[in-house]
């Protein structure tokens, strides 16, 4: 295909037809900022008005954010873990998240996560897009980080994920998890509207991004490290393998496979 302008950043736009590169105007805009703005503005016409980091109350970033390449190709879901739950105010969840975040040893500088969504389909605005996430150890770069403000671990997952490849004094020292992984009585399931709103917002970010891959975190963990994660639990691996049926994208991949 001929474009008649010139292209800087991937786009499923097109200009119309007739028109030149000659006749073309010009316009100097802070890009990321603006497709920023743009993702807002999208998600509101999808009928998901984004509730922005000023909304929730979020707390400055604690130092410098490593600005994103704005290279993204991969959507990353989590859960937020086993002290979340649908029936917590969502506001106040997205501080806690964002202040576990910030309070981890070693600290993030921001909550880690791109998005968040609710059990009711709120999806919020977590660490600004136009700065790279904290929410793959050690592999971050060009991955959109979401997360289901959710507990979608079922009993048993952590062992099988995480406990069971450890060592035998490492599982004398882990016995608090494994005790208390083995003792979980009651989980979240994900609801038709935080699927729906999932849906909405993957399908916004592959409108201005080359997204081509969907996944769990426990997918892009064993790639990144070999280490396994329970998250986003059995209930969040359904949702990852159903909207990439639906959305018609690919699974994890190593880097440079």
């Amino acid at each position: 295909m001929t474009f008649d302008y010139g292209i800087r950043h991937w786009t499923r736009a097109h200009s119309a037809a007739g028109n030149t590169r000659d006749t073309a105007t010009a316009i100097s805009v802070n890009n990321q900022g603006a497709t920023r703005q743009a993702i807002i503005n999208a998600l509101a016409r999808s009928g998901y008005p984004l509730v922005e980091r000023s909304a929730w109350h979020a707390k400055p970033p604690r130092g410098v954010l490593r600005e994103s390449h704005w290279d993204y190709h991969d959507v990353v879901l989590h859960h937020a873990g086993r002290s979340y739950s649908c029936g917590s105010p969502s506001i106040q969840e997205m501080q806690r998240l964002q202040a576990e975040d910030m309070g981890r040893i070693p600290p993030f500088n921001d909550a880690g996560y791109h998005y968040a969504i609710s059990c009711q389909g709120e999806i919020y605005e977590a660490r600004d897009v136009r700065f790279t996430g904290e929410h793959v150890a050690g592999d971050n770069t060009g991955k959109l980080g979401i997360v289901l403000l959710a507990d979608l671990v079922q009993a048993g997952e952590a062992y099988e994920q995480e406990y069971s490849r450890l060592s035998l004094l490492n599982k004398l020292i882990n016995i608090g998890g494994i005790v208390t992984d083995r003792a979980v009585f009651w989980h979240d399931e994900p609801t038709g509207p935080q699927i729906g709103a999932c849906r909405a917002l993957c399908r916004v970010l592959m409108d201005f991004f080359n997204i081509a891959r969907l996944g769990g975190h426990r997918e892009y963990q064993q790639l990144a490290t070999h280490k396994g994660r329970a998250c986003p639990g059995n209930l969040g691996m359904d949702v990852v393998k159903r909207l990439r049926s639906e959305l018609s994208l690919s699974a994890p991949r190593a880097n440079g496979s």
